[in-house]
């Protein structure tokens, strides 16, 4: 009887997850100084983007935490896009037996800003004859 106990005391604990929200937020922009009304009027907006860091850990020792910032960039690159609006963080932690996953995943809506000089390079070289 307590071999089976114990087994289903290590099954139980072996796979255990918890998760929250971190933050809902509005905007997030890494590198943009400032936004012309021009660039948004001819956007792109790609739904349900995701990003996302983690870290493991062994036993109680963490290897490193994860990094708000590396899921927002990862997030931009994956879509190539330039700011992130309505966004949903969460933090989720992940353990089995003798180690873990801590992760944060972010959903948003990427942007895809038109460039603000549509033109600029690709017109005629008449200047240079």
């Amino acid at each position: 009887m307590l071999k089976r106990l114990v087994t289903l005391s290590l099954f139980f604990l072996s796979a255990c997850t918890s998760s929250y929200r971190m933050a809902d937020l509005g905007i997030i922009s890494p590198e943009i100084n400032a936004i012309e009304p021009e660039q948004l009027k001819a956007a792109e907006i790609i739904h349900d983007v995701k990003g996302q860091d983690s870290t493991s850990v062994f036993l109680i020792f963490p290897q490193g935490y994860p990094n708000l910032e590396y899921a927002i960039r990862r997030a931009l690159e994956n879509t190539q896009a330039d700011i992130l609006v309505n966004i949903k963080v969460d933090y989720i932690s992940s353990w089995y037996l003798f180690r873990g996953e801590n992760r944060i995943e972010l959903t948003a809506d990427a942007v895809r800003l038109a460039p603000l000089f549509p033109n600029l390079g690709k017109g005629d070289n008449s200047e240079n004859d």
